[in-house]
């Protein structure tokens, strides 16, 4: 049993799970990112604007380490193509600001290539890893 923040892990889970019901779309979870989607039992949080990194594809993981340090959580991660789709760009007004240029996901091509998503159209683009792109990262909480 991990001890996080002077609670345990599991009753810091069985506090956000009562959290995340009474949430609506878009409400901060305890200052740690936004809910951004809520479907069959799992919400989606995305860290919180101040997170989000600029980076090339090999040190996008530099928004996970903002998010574990600043919003307290553990178990933040940069989620895949499909996932930064939808629930991502889909849901991006209930983030707590995003921008209009393409974000990294996780989904690797090849050794030179990587998949990003644009917000300004929410389609996904083959792009060198070399760019430096935006990267907000996510969990997930079970409800």
């Amino acid at each position: 049993m991990a001890i996080v923040f002077g609670v345990t892990f599991e009753k810091r889970q069985e506090y956000e799970t009562v959290l995340v019901q009474k949430m609506s779309l878009g409400d901060s979870l305890d200052g740690s990112g936004n809910l951004v989607c809520r479907n069959g039992g799992i919400a989606w949080v995305v860290a919180p604007e101040s997170t989000e990194v600029t980076t090339t594809w090999n040190n996008m993981e530099d928004a996970v380490c903002n998010a574990t340090s600043n919003a307290k959580c553990r178990d933040w991660f940069v989620p895949t193509v499909g996932d930064l789709e939808n629930p991502g760009y889909v849901c991006r007004t209930n983030w707590d600001s995003y921008s209009s240029s393409f974000y990294w996901s996780k989904t690797e091509h090849d050794s030179n290539h990587a998949y990003a998503v644009n917000f300004l159209n929410g389609t996904r683009c083959l792009a060198s890893k070399t760019n430096a792109y935006r990267v907000r990262a996510f969990r997930c909480v079970a409800y």
